[in-house]
């Protein structure tokens, strides 16, 4: 279990992580190789493709 947080609370927490991980790999990311964030195949491919 997650304890006695809110759901609320366990929402802005992992909205935070989600945004640290986002900020760590836009900085580690260089002109051959990006780090990015895609929900589809086809968005995958848009990133590769441009």
């Amino acid at each position: 279990t997650k304890g006695s947080m809110s759901t609320l609370q366990l929402r802005m927490v992992e909205e935070a992580k989600i945004h640290c991980a986002r900020e760590h790999f836009r900085a580690i990311s260089t002109d051959y190789v990006m780090y990015d964030v895609v929900d589809s195949y086809a968005a995958l491919l848009d990133r590769v493709m441009s």
